[in-house]
This record gives C-alpha cells, structure tokens and sequence, in this order.
C-alpha cells in the first residue's frame, strides 16, 4: 500500500544509520536511541513519518513555509542524548502529512540566516515529567484535518500545524534535500513494489473466477479472446517485476558498495560506485512511474475480467475485492513523485552536465546488452537503444543536436520508451539464463511482435517499427502455457471459441 509506515520507516532508518556512521555518533546519541527502536523486532517499535509537502509547494519542496530556529534545551550537557530534546523549534504547517500515529517524523524546514531547507527528525510526543507520573503531551503538533482520500483509508492522512516542534538537525544544514533524498529513493522502492503486489493479487483473482466462472456453457479459463487478455497481463506483470527487481538488485550494488558474488546470474548489475548510483537513480525513477501506471491499467483489466463481480466494494469479500485494490493502487502514481515529476527527474538528471550521466549510464545499458546471445531479439534491442540514445543526447559529440527543452517536453515518452527496451533487455537475459520456455516467449512477443508493452507513451517508432504478428493456434496455446502453466486442451466449438 502507497503511503505505508513501513517504508517510511526504512527510509528513516537508512538516513540515521547513515548519519550515525558519518559522525561517528555514540549509542546514547538521539539518532541511536531512534535507530534501535526503528530496527526493533520487539514491543519498543517506533514507526517514522515522512512530513514533506506543503500548501504553496507540492513537489516543489523550494515553497516549503516552515522554519526551524536554533533554541537548545537549558542546562543540557551539550550532547543530543535525548530524543525529546532536539536543538531547534519549528513551526509551520504540513499539508499531506501520512503516518499521523507514527512514533517520530522526518521533515524539512527552513533555517536562518539563507533561508534554505534542512532535515529535522521530531518525535510525535513528548513525555514530561519524567517518571513515576509520566504524561504524554504532543510535541507542538495540532491535526487541523484528516484527508478524505479515495484509497488507502486506512491510513491516516491529515494537514498537520507545527507549533515550536522540537527536533534534531539531521545532516549539515541547508542541505536537506541532499540529506532527505535517499528517503525518497527508498519510498520510491516500496511504491512500485507495493504496485506489482496489488497487480498481482488482481490476477490471481481474476485467474481464479475464470477458472470458476462458466459462460454460454463454455469454461472461461478456454475462451481465447479472455485467454490471450490474461496472457498479455501475465507478460506485463513479468516485464514489470524484471525492472522493478533489477532496480532492487542494484540498490543493493550502492547500499553495500560492492556487487554480490560474481557469477552469471549478476554480471548484468552495475558496477559499484559512480555506474551504480548513476543506473540506481534513474532506474528508481522510471520503475517508479512506469509500474506505478502499468499496474493500474493492469489491475483496470483485472476488475473488468470479473464482470459486475469486479466492480463491487464489498468489505466483507476480500477474496475478490478488486475495487479496493484498484483504489488503494491509484495513488501510487502521486505519491512520492507524479508521472510528469518523475520524468522531469529523469530526462535533467540525464542530461545533466552535457548528459555526462547518460553516457555513464550508456555504458552500462551497452554492456548488458552484450550479454544477450547473437540473434534478432538482441539485433532489435540494440537498433531501439541506438535510436532512444540519439533522440535525448544533448551532448556536442551528437550530429544532430538535440536540445534540453525539446527532451524534457517529451519526458514521458522518453522514460516509457527506455523501460520498454529495459524491459525487453531483462526478459531476452531472463529466458536465456534461465532457458525457460515461458520467459522466452514473452521476450519474443515483448521485442519482435509489439504485442504487449509499457502503454501508449512511447516513441512509437522505436517501440513498434514491426507490424504485430496475426494470432495463430500455436500463439493460442502458448497463451495458456502462459497464463496456466499447462497445455491447452481441446475446445468445444463456439462462437466465441475455436476448435484447436
């Protein structure tokens, strides 16, 4: 589920540990104290919020209006030991503010005298006076409002007034965006995670009622049109977790700093330092918005496979509530970044410096597309890639000059056209090292018959320059090798079915 405590808490978790290991910080410092109850697997779990967003500013966190002045605690030894203790007192006000009930909150405000954003971890209450009579007063924080939202009611979401919040400075000061940013990539993670679950609890109900659901006296698991809509979401869903965990894979590569044991299963990941963090960033925003948006056009066509059923809210029918699933994924493609956002993000962070963070990124790209065995797949992958790198090359080493603005006004079609040819790349090495017959075939509708993809935002040249091949018999019964695992067995005749 977007928004959840849990990855907000990771997020916390990493920004502390990191913290504490550049300061070298000892264990009864207030960011240690914090880290050991994030981490706990006990009853002494602490959850984090993440505070962000604002009235004037949305994504742009520059409009944030909360400031944080320095007023340390009197007659304190000079060390942050305390957690309730922190240095500075905010005030402001927060306007989408997720995890109301967490333990603590990361946030941004700005600082005299440049009156840029720093990071500040406050706890949500405060404990005073000390025992035995402890009472629990909020630290400076007043609910104005909880969120009506159309999804993720569980959750509780309010606009948040900050009165003389006390909190700890996290990181150097005027360098909150800096500090906060792996956060974000960690959120970033958890949402289109938390997408390709939903979308794939969708199919296993959709997959279930059609192997229940019997219609003009015909099965509806056998029917071809619904067999090869169930296929062609099967191979999305498999395109979408192999970017999605690559993207996994190398925040692993820049989190431990080193590469798992080599060996063919992981000679695809980047290497560790500057190619990891280069692939990691980019890769962090495109699987982002591109599962994000996959998953609910995925999980759109798993309510309609069910009829009137998928439509129905039912509380008390879990086992086919596709229409909270669909309501609780919707806001994946806001949270943490809408669409256009994110491939802002991703089009400047490319052709940052002249795109010298793109060629670094090419070389990996190039790289794994090596790995590929001699064929048309790779012949095709290699041909999009070109074509991709040279519609975004900004740098003067490319014939025809391509301008910045140009590439940013078609950010989307040049992030969903780069995670079709990934995609694509990932299924070809997928099916290849593992020799599955399944992957295989997806990779081959996936790159040489453009029969199932990322969407319609694509640079459809790159994406489709091959006429789609007709449906066959053979392409029918890999349909349900597909979706069923099995063999397709003989189907009475029908009108809407066929005799194999």
């Amino acid at each position: 589920m977007a928004s959840c405590p849990i990855s907000m808490t990771d997020g916390a978790a990493l920004i502390l540990s990191q913290e504490i290991s550049r300061q070298s910080l000892p264990p009864d410092h207030a960011f240690a104290v914090t880290l050991r109850h994030l981490l706990s697997r006990g009853g002494d779990f602490w959850t984090s919020g993440q505070w962000m967003t604002e009235r004037a500013g949305g994504s742009d966190v520059a409009n944030t209006e909360s400031w944080a002045t320095r007023s340390p605690v009197a007659n304190r030894d000079g060390g942050e030991k305390v957690v309730e203790e922190g240095e500075y007192l905010i005030r402001g006000f927060k306007f989408f503010s997720s995890a109301t009930d967490a333990n603590v909150a990361l946030m941004l405000a700005k600082t005299e005298p440049a009156g840029k954003l720093s990071t500040f971890l406050a706890p949500l209450r405060l404990t005073s006076p000390p025992s035995p009579a402890e009472q629990t007063t909020t630290n400076g924080i007043r609910i104005h409002r909880l969120k009506t939202k159309l999804g993720t009611k569980e959750l509780p979401t309010a606009e948040l007034v900050l009165h003389d919040t006390r909190a700890h400075l996290v990181g150097e000061l005027d360098k909150g965006v800096a500090t906060i940013a792996p956060l974000l990539n960690i959120t970033r993670t958890h949402t289109f995670i938390g997408s390709l679950g939903g979308w794939r609890r969708a199919l296993s109900i959709a997959q279930g009622f059609a192997r229940a659901r019997t219609t003009v006296g015909e099965p509806l698991w056998l029917i071809p049109m619904h067999l090869r809509v169930l296929a062609e979401l099967e191979g999305r869903h498999r395109a979408a977790m192999e970017v999605a965990f690559c993207t996994v894979g190398v925040m692993g590569v820049v989190e431990n700093g080193h590469s798992p044991a080599e060996g063919v299963k992981v000679q695809h990941l980047p290497r560790p330092g500057l190619e990891a963090t280069t692939v990691f960033r980019t890769l962090t925003a495109l699987s982002k918005a591109v599962v994000s948006k996959m998953s609910i056009a995925g999980i759109q066509e798993c309510q309609e496979a069910l009829g009137g059923v998928g439509y129905m809210d039912e509380a008390d029918e879990p086992e086919f509530n596709v229409s909270r699933i669909l309501r609780n994924t919707l806001v994946n493609s806001i949270w943490e970044g809408t669409t256009n956002v994110l491939a802002s993000e991703f089009v400047r962070f490319l052709v940052k410096d002249a795109g010298r963070n793109l060629a670094v990124f090419a070389g990996w790209v190039e790289r794994v597309i090596g790995l590929l065995a001699p064929g048309e797949m790779r012949d095709t992958l290699a041909a999009s890639w070109a074509a991709w790198r040279g519609r975004v090359d900004v740098s003067n080493s490319n014939k025809e000059k391509v301008k910045v603005e140009s590439v940013l006004a078609d950010g989307r079609r040049a992030m969903f056209t780069l995670a079709w040819i990934l995609c694509g790349i990932l299924l070809v090495l997928d099916a290849q090292r593992d020799g599955d017959g399944i992957t295989g075939e997806i990779a081959r509708r996936w790159v040489l018959q453009g029969e199932i993809g990322v969407g319609d935002a694509v640079w459809r040249e790159i994406v489709f320059p091959r006429a789609a091949t007709a449906v066959d018999e053979e392409s029918i019964r890999w349909d349900c090798r597909i979706v069923w695992g099995e063999e397709l067995p003989a189907v009475a005749v029908g009108h809407r079915s066929m005799k194999l």
